[in-house]
């Protein structure tokens, strides 16, 4: 406390007698549970501000997961998930622009462009409110992901990256014990399960297991991988099969793990030829109902994509309607008369319907003019993966912190094109997924400043997540 400046004496000096002054004249609220709560969770955010760069990230994503999640007091969350990630992106301005050889870069712009299209699609809508606070939450959004969330990362990868395997390890078994022995959907419906072990689980699993010193930590984490890969089969969800497959070959093929490839396949075909060999008439009943739920989700007479194409249309009809700046950012009406009763600031059936792709959806809400933005956006993002993926093929080094980054990255972009969440700023996989990209742009290694010879395919024991810095000192 000696080494505090006299203007942090004062704010603690004003903080005081404000915390005086109000406890004072509320006394009798102190027995409302809701204000209560309300206390609770104001100074559990500001214990994790005077931690910055420790907590704030993992504040904030377990606001998010549970906000969206079945749990006690979701209701609670859903709205203080807006509160923490306000105080994350205001606190993240202050302490960016206070740490030296910190700037931002060309994405980061873009990211700007995006919220200012976003704000202007909001003026032309319809729900000029609720539009309008969607645009404010993603400038939150991306705000925090261009400055807490790279300062939450950079500088500490040797405890960031343990502690999100660790996490995931944790959600894994959560959620199978949630699903498999309680019966209860803890992520929601069946997509949900597999978006979140497929995009925000199994890449860092599984380049957490390759990594793993250790037979004890290695065995603990193929366990948590194979869990997970069990839970995206238990969804039938084609999304994340499809995510982990592309993960999955991508991984491989770009570390020249060939053997793995083999291996992986071949336990797939064992396990199946097992349960031919022991009960046949089963396995072809699980596989007319694998087929039937996973290539046509009871749609067989209308083909493959038949769950996917009434929600491709309205969009597409949508489009049509409103070609230039779109429905208004998060909205995407109906039809239905709301009536008086409706909430201009939340969501409801009148203004919000499934979409069936991300990409369809950012081009309904802003236009076809306002998505140029998010397209510089999404391009720059999967450059930097191209970027990875060239690294991993030259070096064959798999213990670059960039690479889980990339592949949660990658896996998002695919699934993606059947779900609508990557600019659904109140989803924890739209937080995890941009927050995971933006963290990859200051970890992406430039391959052109590599040796011209090839690199020894020996693994350092050290992960070499700041050979960039390295390399631009020299």
């Amino acid at each position: 406390m000696s080494m505090l400046k006299p203007w942090q004496w004062v704010a603690i000096g004003l903080g005081l007698s404000l915390g005086l002054y109000f406890l004072y004249f509320h006394l009798q609220s102190f027995g409302d549970m809701s204000f209560l709560s309300a206390i609770v969770g104001l100074e559990i955010i500001v214990t994790c501000l005077w931690s910055y760069n420790q907590r704030v990230f993992a504040l904030i994503l377990i606001t998010f997961i549970w906000a969206g999640v079945s749990l006690p007091f979701q209701s609670a969350a859903a709205l203080g998930r807006w509160v923490v990630l306000a105080a994350g992106a205001g606190a993240g301005i202050m302490v960016w622009v206070s740490v030296p050889h910190k700037r931002f870069k060309t994405v980061h712009l873009v990211a700007a462009c995006c919220f200012l299209t976003a704000v202007v699609s909001a003026s032309v809508s319809q729900y000029v409110q609720m539009a309008g606070l969607k645009a404010l939450s993603l400038g939150l959004l991306l705000t925090y992901c261009a400055t807490g969330a790279r300062l939450a990362a950079l500088g500490r990868e040797e405890r960031f990256f343990p502690a999100l395997l660790l996490g995931a390890e944790l959600i894994t078994y959560f959620s199978a014990i949630s699903y498999l022995a309680l019966g209860n959907q803890f992520w929601g419906n069946p997509n949900s399960l597999g978006a979140a072990m497929s995009i925000g689980v199994f890449p860092l699993l599984l380049w957490g297991w390759i990594t793993s010193d250790g037979d004890v930590t290695k065995l603990r984490r193929l366990a948590a991988l194979l869990v997970c890969t069990y839970l995206v089969r238990f969804s039938l969800s084609r999304a994340g099969m499809i995510t982990v497959s592309v993960v999955t070959l991508t991984f491989c093929l770009c570390l020249h793990r060939y053997k793995l490839l083999v291996k992986i396949v071949a336990a797939v075909l064992f396990v199946i030829a097992i349960g031919g060999v022991t009960a046949p008439e089963k396995l072809d009943q699980q596989l007319a109902d694998f087929k039937d739920d996973f290539l046509y989700k009871g749609h067989k007479e209308e083909g493959m994509l038949g769950s996917r194409m009434g929600p491709w249309q309205k969009s597409v009809d949508s489009i049509k309607e409103h070609p230039w700046f779109g429905t208004g950012y998060g909205t995407s009406p109906t039809g239905v008369d709301p009536g008086l009763s409706f909430g201009r600031i939340n969501s409801s059936a009148e203004t919000s319907r499934e979409h069936g792709s991300s990409y369809i959806t950012i081009a309904e809400w802003v236009g076809l003019v306002g998505v140029f933005p998010f397209i510089a956006l999404m391009g720059l993002t999967l450059w930097n993966v191209w970027r990875v993926c060239r690294l991993m093929r030259w070096t064959s080094e798999v213990r670059y912190y960039s690479i889980p980054l990339a592949m949660v990255v990658l896996g998002g972009f695919v699934h993606a094109c059947f779900e609508d969440w990557m600019f659904a700023v109140g989803s924890y996989l739209s937080f995890f997924f941009w927050a995971s990209a933006f963290i990859l742009v200051d970890l992406v290694p430039d391959i052109d400043a590599f040796p011209k010879q090839r690199p020894a395919l020996a693994s350092p024991r050290r992960l070499p997540a700041d050979y960039q810095v390295a390399v631009s000192h020299q």
